[in-house]
């Protein structure tokens, strides 16, 4: 049976990927697993010009001409049909056995709407710093979260009505956070999110930290601490340029251009709403 005729599977990876015309780039996703045994749903952002064709039975293909991140994600989500869903870049290399640690997790949590696992870089080391156990996660711990560490459970999130926002991540006006924002309304809604001791996937350096006192984090950052705390967001910029100064991701004759730029950032965040 072809996989689109199913009405459900147990478990789904959803790749974002943007202006592919052949699937060459799945085989290295899957070097340390036999792709045969995964079933994949790919978003492609793309042109009508420029579309990527799927024959192969487990792997499914939709050819988006939208852009964003999240609404990569959310597409996905939308048409996904596996019972668990795991989020995908195209860029990643899946550990072996990946798939039974993330199913295992699930059976130990099955209440959890989201289950946070671990990644490595390519040399091996962490990609980030991680909790040493498995704990529930809270409003502050979701912090610093990526969506490739990230699988859900496809109908818990559905039934909550819990999407993406168009408005943040990759590709849309405010680049950043897409992942904690998702992350807060899952909590927000009463949803159940765990982090499970595990790895699952390797990703080139994290280097996210670098890239704090940039302009567009800084305006996009602007805007999320106003979507998250309203007027206490101008008290934000304060700290937040202070802690940019201090940790030396900007220079002191920066300060008044970078607190603009949050300024501008929670300005155009507000004509959004």
């Amino acid at each position: 049976m072809n996989i689109s005729e199913k009405t459900h599977i147990p478990f789904e990876i959803l790749v974002a990927t943007t202006n592919r015309t052949t699937l060459d780039f799945i085989d290295n996703m899957f070097k340390n697993n036999n792709l045969e045994h995964y079933h994949l749903l790919i978003i492609n952002q793309t042109s009508e010009h420029k579309l990527l064709v799927s024959d192969v039975p487990n792997i499914r293909v939709i050819n988006a001409f939208e852009r964003g991140l999240s609404r990569s994600r959310n597409l996905a989500i939308q048409h996904a049909i596996g019972d668990i869903c795991l989020l995908a870049d195209d860029d990643v290399v899946y550990l072996q056995g990946f798939e039974n640690k993330i199913m295992k997790a699930f059976k130990l949590y099955p209440e959890a709407a989201l289950i946070h696992f671990k990644a490595k870089n390519f040399k091996g080391d962490d990609f980030r710093k991680y909790p040493i156990k498995d704990c529930k996660h809270n409003l502050k711990t979701i912090r610093g979260m990526s969506s490739i560490e990230m699988a859900i459970n496809r109908k818990l999130i559905l039934n909550k009505k819990i999407t993406f926002d168009v408005r943040f991540g990759l590709g849309a006006p405010f680049p950043t956070a897409e992942e904690s924002l998702f992350c807060r309304n899952i909590l927000k809604q009463n949803g159940l999110i765990y982090f499970n001791n595990a790895f699952i996937v390797a990703h080139s350096e994290h280097n996210s930290g670098r890239k704090l006192g940039d302009d567009e984090i800084v305006y996009a950052r602007g805007a999320l601490n106003y979507y998250k705390y309203k007027k206490l967001a101008y008290f934000w910029i304060v700290r937040y340029v202070y802690f940019l100064v201090k940790n030396k991701y900007i220079k002191f004759s920066d300060i008044f251009e970078k607190a603009n730029l949050a300024l501008k950032g929670i300005k155009d965040f507000k004509n959004t709403q």
